[in-house]
């Protein structure tokens, strides 16, 4: 596939041109346009996520040799409370306390012990859902506080300082502990998140997780206790992402897919060949892999803002060679087959599809995937019918199934 990820993304309006050429020349454009903005795409457009988990291990939790039981009681809230400091936060170049922008008690890490030997394994479980929704790669979860809100408890808004180096984001695990209030709101341009804790937090546990720059508050408890162990998460290998990143690429799509529908409202669909293959019965936005699933979820994301419907199909091209080995033109053809929703639905079988309507090139310039020998017919035989299969992420500006 000759694609250049690389090169920088402009966009041209094209309104110096013919009507006829300007529209070749357009679609050129954007389908350059189009092509290198997903190519660059690493991680998914998420910058925060929330999972709650009704089943899970108790991490064996002990302070000063005291087995504080889960989920927590007020004995044992005020056992935490008394061996704990008021948290403090940076202010510039120094770290304070100041109860009217946060109020909250911690343990250092160094201070308490997580003692169940099978606490280990399940957290690696959930740094690696949290690494796979935030589209993360080669990280480590290195614990750093135990905190306590009570009520009245709260943080104003603040980023994560990088407390370390290589520090990408937070992980934060909330033990059960009955509480009200408390939400956590995230912003980061435009993005913004509500993550709640409250609702299922007598008898489970909620995990959050979220990249170091992204601005976060704490609203006040209004009632018990949360009890929350944080990690910082470390970037072991060379290239690092952050919300910003995320953000800068949400953008360059959706600038993209906006001068799509200026430009050229009538050009209903284009398709962007994926890394994997899959099958008919795999085939949804939830089974995708590594960039293909980043790719279809920022397709699915910004193109809904922007009026746009993502599909997800499996693309055959089909070559015949002529009697002298050279390709027959006339019998190519390229389908697009088992159209899909990004949940699953089924929505055609299949429709032809042109040059025009695929980003990239050279896409065939490989080993077929199948082939279909010549049969035999007289003294010689016909020849052989060739097949690539791909499979695509499709975004429609509009539908004539």
């Amino acid at each position: 596939m000759n694609r250049n990820p690389e090169a920088p993304i402009e966009i041209s309006d094209g309104s110096s041109e013919s009507a006829s050429e300007g529209d070749g020349d357009s679609l050129n454009q954007l389908k350059s346009d189009l092509l290198r903005c997903l190519d660059k795409i690493q991680t998914t457009g998420h910058v925060a996520v929330s999972k709650q988990h009704d089943a899970f291990i108790n991490p064996g939790l002990m302070i000063a040799d005291t087995l504080i039981p889960l989920p927590l009681v007020p004995r044992d809230a005020e056992t935490i409370r008394n061996a704990s400091r008021q948290a403090p936060f940076g202010k510039g170049d120094e770290t304070v306390v100041d109860t009217s922008v946060r109020n909250t008690w911690e343990l250092d890490h160094t201070q308490f012990t997580v003692a169940n030997p099978a606490w280990k394994v399940y957290l690696a479980s959930l740094l690696e859902d949290a690494a796979r929704n935030l589209a993360m790669s080669e990280v480590r979860a290195e614990p750093y506080k135990l905190l306590l809100y009570e009520e009245g408890s709260f943080f104003k808004r603040h980023k994560d300082s990088e407390k370390v180096p290589g520090m990408v984001g937070t992980l934060v695990i909330c033990l059960p502990s009955k509480h009200e209030g408390g939400s956590v709101h995230l912003s980061h341009i435009g993005k913004k998140y509500v993550f709640e804790t409250d609702k299922t937090s007598a008898f489970g546990l909620t995990s959050l997780s979220w990249f170091s720059d992204v601005t976060h508050e704490i609203k006040p408890l209004t009632s018990g206790y949360r009890l929350v162990l944080t990690y910082n998460i470390i970037h072991t290998g060379h290239r690092q992402i952050s919300a910003s990143i995320v953000g800068k690429q949400s953008e360059r799509l959706r600038s993209v897919l906006l001068k799509w529908q200026s430009n050229l409202p009538f050009r209903e669909k284009l398709v962007y060949v994926l890394e994997h293959k899959y099958t008919k019965s795999s085939l949804k936005l939830s089974n995708l892999k590594g960039r293909d699933r980043a790719i279809c979820k920022s397709l699915y994301e910004v193109g809904l803002s922007c009026g746009f419907t993502i599909f997800l199909g499996r693309m055959t091209r089909t070559e015949s060679e002529d009697y002298d080995g050279y390709l027959d033109e006339d019998n190519n053809f390229t389908e697009l087959e088992d159209i899909i929703t990004c949940d699953g639905l089924a929505v055609c079988n299949s429709i032809d599809l042109e040059e025009d309507d695929i980003l990239g090139s050279d896409l065939w310039d490989r080993d077929p995937d199948s082939e279909d020998e010549g049969e035999f017919t007289g003294n010689e035989s016909m020849p052989p019918t060739l097949r690539y299969h791909d499979t695509v992420g499709s975004p429609w500006t509009c539908l004539y199934f």
